[in-house]
């Protein structure tokens, strides 16, 4: 595999799919119940929300909910440590890759742990081991959400402490919770033993991290050492990994659909496809987004140690697509777009690549291809 290395320096970024955020005070906020994302408001203070459902970036769109607040000035994002399904569903784990990607788009990480939920009892799974209505302990969501507000320490430093000092706390929370839970309902959940496991990994991993994130590498076979050892950790699949350097010296682990070269030039590309309507639905195309924030404010990119030029795009597919386009284009020419392709494209699906278009011109060294599948 190739190294693929950047350097950045601040992100900058007008999110233009927003939809307007109901807002909640901060006394009466209950995480269980309040909608994906929001904005918590206190007497001198407020911070836009995202929650997720499952600490595994894969299996929901917490990225969607992310972009959803991004023009916000100060945002968190609420993430259970640890989901625990039952013995015959999936054990999610937070990821430290996902402390890289909101570190760098400064964004301060809430962790929380499951401290109820009920034996599934639906027709299709009352005889298996699985659990429902799970409720994150909402004190401690809102505890850390307070001290937030209070110091006003930068994404960065706040998501350094947590994973230096409390990291494993809370792990520790959930671990007990889940054993208080399944002597309740009865529910079987994962072995004991696959838990301990992992909070062993943890705390070993968490050295690691401090190390080339917290700290920055020591030299090139200390960093080998190092990128190999967090990369096996920390990677969701064979997608491509880049390597990131802040302006503080940390290094960071991410991953991208691909990079594709074209004649001198390289394009980190996030790619969503649909069968099914003209174009992806606008949470996949959110969460496509939403990598592409950070990727398109790459200040400088090297594969193999070599400096090369590059630019970001996100490819929309679908076999309904009859004409290529590739924004950002001007007003005249997407007109022209919309109407020799009239008979198929519908009012909002019009209104989508509008706002496509108002995204890509409006941020720099990005585009959007939607292309035909076929």
């Amino acid at each position: 595999m190739k190294t693929i290395e950047g350097a950045i320096e601040n992100v900058s970024y007008e999110a233009q799919l927003t939809p307007e955020l109901t807002v909640y005070k901060f006394d009466k906020f209950d995480i269980n119940t309040a909608k994906s994302a929001g904005i918590i408001v206190a007497a001198k203070s407020q911070v836009a929300y995202s929650k997720w459902v499952s600490p595994k970036r894969t299996r929901t769109y917490p990225f969607e909910r992310i972009y959803n607040t991004y023009n916000s000035p100060k945002k968190i994002t609420i993430i259970p440590i640890l989901k625990d399904e039952g013995a015959d569903g999936d054990m999610d784990k937070v990821q430290f890759s996902t402390f890289s990607w909101m570190s760098l788009m400064g964004i301060h990480v809430v962790l929380g742990y499951y401290d109820s939920a009920k034996k599934n009892l639906s027709n299709s799974q009352k005889d298996r081991e699985k659990l429902t209505s799970q409720r994150l302990n909402n004190l401690f969501v809102k505890e850390q959400i307070k001290e937030i507000m209070r110091h006003r320490l930068e994404a960065i430093h706040w998501n350094r402490t947590l994973i230096k000092d409390r990291l494993i706390e809370i792990l520790d929370l959930a671990i007990g919770s889940y054993s208080r839970i399944t002597k309740k309902t009865k529910v079987k959940i994962h072995s004991y033993q696959s838990l301990s496991s992992f909070r062993d990994k943890v705390l070993e991993d968490i050295e690691v991290y401090k190390e080339i994130s917290l700290k920055g590498s020591k030299g090139a076979s200390n960093r080998e050492f190092l990128t190999k050892h967090v990369r096996e950790f920390l990677s969701d699949g064979e997608k491509c990994q880049l390597i990131l350097k802040n302006y503080l010296g940390g290094e960071y682990f991410l991953t991208a659909d691909e990079i594709i070269k074209e004649g001198s030039k390289y394009i980190i590309q996030e790619s969503k496809n649909t069968s099914k309507t003209i174009l992806p639905s606008r949470s996949d195309i959110k969460d496509g987004l939403f990598k592409l924030i950070l990727f398109s404010n790459i200040d400088k990119l090297s594969i193999d140690g070599k400096s090369v030029s590059f630019s970001t795009r996100m490819k929309l597919t679908s076999p309904h697509i009859a004409e290529q386009l590739l924004l950002p284009v001007k007003k005249d020419k997407l007109d022209e777009y919309f109407a020799r392709n009239s008979s198929i494209l519908k009012v909002a699906t019009m209104g989508t690549i509008k706002l496509l278009n108002k995204e890509v011109t409006e941020n720099r060294n990005i585009s959007i291809l939607i292309a035909s599948n076929i």
